[in-house]
């Protein structure tokens, strides 16, 4: 698994993008550049990513897809099909409004929590029924834009899916979009 350390546009030693604080640190919506230290032995290089610092609200699990809401990660559910919040994944366990932490937008991410059923490689994504993931079962007005999985996932995996993120978001109000 990638190991992001927050390295622009801070001076010093890079911070876990994993970490949390139950005091904000940094300007809510502040973008800032990670990149994967490699520090497991089994770890391969993921390169950079971009990340949001936001302040939590009902993310219960490191890896959960999450819509950016007035500067709160907020669940991604179904419902917000007609929302066109920017879209990203939480890289750290931000669970309740006094926890603050980094959320993913762009780059590889290999920490995304998949769902029940199988995604092949390249396929649109869509939000799924259960809060927080996304599958490959297209609905109405719930194809999600700017992430797609360059490898393919079987249920087996669990929370392994890796998704290319380029700063995602819902659009249109129909699936063929």
């Amino acid at each position: 698994m990638s190991k992001y350390m927050i390295i622009d546009p801070f001076i010093g030693n890079p911070s876990p993008a994993s970490a949390t604080a139950t005091s904000q640190q940094f300007a809510l919506g502040l973008i800032a550049r990670g990149e994967d230290k490699l520090t497991g032995a089994s770890s391969l290089y993921r390169g950079a990513g971009e990340f949001v610092y936001a302040q939590g609200s009902n993310v219960a699990s490191v890896g959960q897809f999450v819509m950016l809401s007035n500067n709160s990660a907020v669940l991604l559910a179904s419902a917000n099909s007609a929302s066109a919040f920017p879209i990203g994944v939480a890289a750290g366990n931000i669970s309740a409004s006094n926890v603050f932490g980094w959320v993913q937008i762009e780059g590889l991410c290999d920490y995304a929590q998949g769902t029940n059923s199988s995604i092949a490689a390249g396929v649109p994504l869509y939000l799924a029924a259960t809060a927080g993931y996304v599958n490959s079962v297209a609905g109405a007005g719930s194809r999600v834009q700017g992430v797609v999985a360059p490898v393919s996932y079987t249920s087996s995996q669990s929370a392994s899916l890796t998704v290319q993120l380029f700063r995602p978001f819902v659009a249109g109000n129909s699936a063929g979009l």
